[in-house]
């Protein structure tokens, strides 16, 4: 790639949580509360470059910044936002699987910036998303109020346990065969965010990419290369529909009833949001999660154990807080480290006698039974 003002064109890429990435025990962020507030952290270090990581496209890597941001270099075929998109998206899958929980980049949060030859990168443009917005922000320092505090506390991992999580992610997804793994991080990405629908679409398409894996080797080739006629026969998806293959599946002693069982009600529900409308709800979507990578599971240890990607399972839905309302309202003073006032509004105690705008067609009235 050309060398431009000493540095290099990149694309970058954010995603959530946010989550710093150290070099090592000494390499820490630990700016005071008043540091945070008057924006004097050491924004610099948000920039550096903390590793590289090995995606197959040698004799490059995918960078990774210390504030999370994920860097490749620019050309021409990672240029497309759809190509460069796909790479992100799959070390993040490979990362999940690996134990490390992250959501999907969207296309919004990709962008182009630079890479200096001392290692740090400056985010130019290109992307709006949130996750971009945030790290273009704190990097200027021109972050918001509301949004600054998430630097005083963020999470943070290890080099050496990044790399370990992508390398265990990876094994353990090359053992599946060629799966959507994009579709799976974006089913986890979905169903943390309550998206049950989106959730579950993505879930069921790497689940039938599974189940189509398994059909292939261990019915279609388990006796020998098939003659044409049986192959044909065999790839009819008119006359071999998914819950056929399942249940061939079972009858072959691979699949355990009860995943049998999880994963016919997610179809169901698949179609019943695909051809009638009826949104699927919670349980619905977490079922999906669960089914899926029990056959995962399965599809990793030739099916001898539904407890491969358990892990992954327990680490998505510990971020899901499907509940409107928290279960708990009010805090002692000893459980909060931190807070910022509200201005008051009119019926607050705090706004006193001072005059405000009443609608008189707006104001509340109270409901009689039977009015």
């Amino acid at each position: 790639m050309p060398r431009t003002h000493e540095a290099v064109p990149i694309i970058t890429a954010n995603y959530r949580p946010l989550r710093f990435v150290a070099r090592g025990p000494l390499d820490q962020w630990a700016p005071t509360l008043e540091e945070i507030n008057s924006r004097e952290y050491d924004y610099v270090k948000l920039h550096r470059m903390s590793t590289y990581v090995d995606v197959g496209i040698a004799p490059y890597s995918m960078g990774v910044c210390f504030d999370g941001t994920l860097v490749l270099p620019a050309t021409p075929a990672l240029r497309e936002r759809e190509s460069s998109l796909a790479l992100f998206n799959r070390t993040l899958a490979e990362l999940l699987v690996g134990g490390i929980y992250c959501e999907a980049v969207t296309p919004d949060d990709v962008g182009y910036g630079s890479l200096s030859f001392t290692g740090y990168v400056r985010m130019h443009g290109g992307a709006g998303g949130d996750a971009a917005t945030f790290h273009r922000a704190a990097r200027s320092k021109h972050i918001g109020t509301l949004d600054v505090i998430s630097l005083l506390n963020p999470e943070s991992i290890a080099v050496d346990d990044l790399q370990a999580s992508v390398a265990r992610g990876r094994e353990l997804l090359q053992r599946l065969g060629e799966i959507p793994r994009e579709q799976l991080l974006y089913g986890a990405t979905f169903y943390v965010r309550k998206q049950w629908a989106e959730s579950l679409i993505n879930i069921w398409t790497t689940t039938e990419r599974l189940v189509e894996i398994a059909w292939q080797k261990y019915v279609v080739v388990a006796f020998g290369k098939p003659s044409k006629g049986r192959r044909a026969f065999l790839d009819d998806h008119r006359t071999w529909p998914v819950s056929a293959k399942l249940e061939v599946l079972l009858q072959k002693g691979m699949l355990p009833v009860s995943v049998l069982d999880t994963l016919d009600r997610v179809r169901k529900a698949r179609n019943d949001f695909a051809h009638r409308g009826a949104m699927p709800d919670h349980a619905v979507a977490t079922s999906a999660l669960d089914g899926c990578f029990q056959l995962a599971s399965l599809c990793a240890s030739n099916f001898t154990s539904t407890t491969e990607f358990s892990e992954v399972t327990s680490l998505i839905q510990a971020r899901c807080k499907p509940r409107l309302y928290p279960e708990k309202t009010k805090f002692s003073e000893s459980e909060v480290s931190h807070w910022l006032p509200l201005p008051p509004l009119p019926g607050d105690k705090e706004w006193g006698d001072k005059p405000f705008e009443v609608l008189e067609d707006l104001v509340l009235k109270p409901v009689r039974d039977g009015a």
